[in-house]
Parts: C-alpha cells; structure tokens; sequence
C-alpha cells in the first residue's frame, strides 16, 4: 500500500465530518475519500456533492462490505463510538474514531479487546496532537527539557464559540433523519462538558508530560456554567494543576506550561477551526535562548488523517493510540468521582505500571 492513497469512508455527516473530517480529506497528502455514509439520505447526498464523492450509503453494513474502503472515519455520537468501531474491525477495517474513544474507560478496554483479536490500526481522533506547535513542544520536552516536575493546563470554552465558528465555517448541512442515541447525551450537562471539552485537555497533559497516577479534583457551577479545579500527580514525581472551564465570557483559552530541570514549554493553542498553529514558546537551560517555530502545514485535521495513513500504511504507533484513547477517559472519570467524593483518586494501571 506503500505510495498509494488511503481508501476512507467517513461513516457521519454531522458537524465534525462537515467543519473537520471532510474537508481535511480534501487537504490530505495521503488519504482519498471513496464513500460516505449517514442513516439520513437527504444529508450524506448534500455532503457528497460538496466534498464530489461518488458512493453513498445509508447502510454501515454495506459500506464495510465495500473491497475499496480501507479504513473508516468514526464520526457519529459519542455512544456510538465503541460498537461502530468494534464492526468495522471485524469487518478488516481499520478505525479512526472521534473523541472520547468509548462513553466509559471499561468500554474502552472492550475496543482494545477486539483491536487485538483482529490486529486491525486503531487511532483517536484527538487531533491537536497534530497541531505543529505541539509536535515541537512534544519533542523539545523529550529530547531538552530533562525532567519535568511541575504542569499548568487551562482550557477556557468561550461563550462566543459558535458565534466565532460561523463566522469560520460554512453554514451547516442538516436533516430530520438523523440517528441520534436513546438517551440524549447533553441531558446530563456537566458530564458531558467535562468529557466532551475535557479530553482535549487530559489528553494534551499526558501527551506532553506522561501518565497521571492521581487527580484530586473540585468544581464550581453557576448559570450553566461549570469549571473544573484540580491537582496532577504525575509518575514520574512531577505536580501539575489544570482548569477546565465551560463556558467563560471571555476569549477562547487554552494553554500549556511544562517546567523541566533543564527547560520548559509555553503553548498557546488558538480555537481549533481557525487552523492556526499552536504558538510553542520553548526556553533552552543550556543555551539560554526561546525558541519559537511557526508550522506551515497547521490543519491538524489534515495532518491526522496524513499520519493515520502512515500508521495503516507504514505501520507506524498510532497518536493517540486506543490505550490513550482508554486512559483519557479513565482520567475524565477520575475527575468526576473526586469531584463527588471529595477525595483523591488513585488511577488504576491495568496493563501494568505506568511508563
């Protein structure tokens, strides 16, 4: 497969296939889109007119049945993630599944089950580990910055997201037929912030600084509003504390600061529609100098189906990988129990000590 384009099918025509997935496809170096498919007729046909994709389906069953898709696009509600991705391996698929991986961590690990039995690629759509900024960051804290001992997060969902976004993004395509789950998941309004807008941030922390081993964690609601407070203790002896806020009257904020014995990272990470790179600001203890790079290729939608192609292709780790996508959750569901027990939480390791 070496050369060739990756053969995808995007199974979801909602929000993130229309403002993310589909059009990355488009920006893509690596990856060609061969179908598309969404249970709502009238939606996946505008969506393929847009994006100029000849086959679609109605039916995920007779997507997965077609020779030419070579991996699939999980882009359906959170519910869904888990089950879809489970058919499309035992299909011979390999997945690329939106986050959050699985509604819980022992789902999670049901997925990780069926990866094994079927040796099929399974990579996590949490994308900003493709942001040029922080594969930089990510790189310089590995190779210069020594041990890291102390972790700042704070990520700040605007209440003039969707105001920013619309005046981004293209006017969203829509249907009455769309499959949504039995239960909606944004009934319950604080457990789906913090895992919907929260997996960016925990996933970020352990990209750049490793695993957690325990959260002790608060929150404070007010009007709708929730913002999450908490402490980080990481294996390998470092603190970090880390906000969660949604939504803040204020600009969008999400950053990143990680102090090594020999250097440290400040990351600013811009709205993620706007497709700006993430500003690294990395100070060097040895030579005494900032250095600040500037990606050229900042779609970081684009550049995770390029990478994702690599993994299937060139058997390359997936970034994040369904362990990552398992342990993201684990650490939501940390949180949320220390927020209700008002205790710290000790975060089990189930395929041995962290690395």
């Amino acid at each position: 497969m070496a050369g060739l384009p990756l053969k995808l099918g995007i199974l979801g025509c909602g929000a993130i296939s229309q403002f993310a997935h589909v059009p990355a496809v488009l920006r893509s170096k690596r990856v060609e889109l061969v179908a598309l498919c969404d249970a709502a007729e009238d939606l996946v046909d505008q969506v393929a007119a847009v994006a100029n994709v000849k086959k679609t389906y109605t039916d995920y069953d007779a997507m997965l049945a077609d020779a030419r898709v070579d991996a699939i696009v999980i882009a359906a509600p959170d519910p869904f993630h888990v089950p879809l991705a489970n058919r499309a391996m035992r299909a011979g698929k390999h997945v690329l599944v939106e986050k959050p991986l699985g509604e819980t961590s022992s789902q999670c690990l049901e997925l990780i089950e069926v990866q094994k039995q079927t040796g099929m690629k399974v990579q996590v759509g949490s994308m900003k580990r493709h942001d040029p900024g922080m594969v930089f960051a990510k790189r310089f804290l590995k190779e210069k910055a020594g041990l890291v001992f102390s972790v700042g997060a704070v990520y700040r969902d605007s209440i003039f997201r969707a105001d920013m976004q619309e005046s981004t993004l293209d006017p969203l395509r829509v249907s009455e037929r769309i499959v949504k789950p039995q239960n909606d998941p944004k009934a319950e309004r604080e457990h789906y912030n913090l895992f919907t807008q929260g997996v960016h941030l925990v996933d970020n922390v352990r990209y750049l600084a490793g695993e957690v081993l325990a959260i002790t964690a608060q929150v404070s609601h007010h009007n709708g509003n929730w913002s999450w407070h908490g402490l980080l203790e990481f294996a390998e002896g470092g603190r970090g504390h880390f906000e969660l806020t949604c939504k803040s009257c204020g600009d969008w904020c999400e950053r990143y600061e990680v102090l090594g014995d020999n250097g440290s990272v400040q990351i600013e990470v811009p709205l993620p529609f706007y497709h700006r790179p993430s500003v690294a600001r990395c100070y060097d203890g040895q030579t005494q100098q900032w250095t600040q790079p500037l990606g050229g290729r900042s779609n970081a939608y684009a550049n995770q189906l390029d990478y994702f192609a690599a993994v299937v292709q060139d058997d390359l780790p997936a970034s994040p990988d369904a362990y990552d996508g398992f342990a993201a959750v684990q650490l939501l569901e940390a949180i949320e129990q220390s927020v209700i027990t008002g205790q710290r939480i000790a975060i089990n390791q189930p395929f041995g000590e962290a690395t």
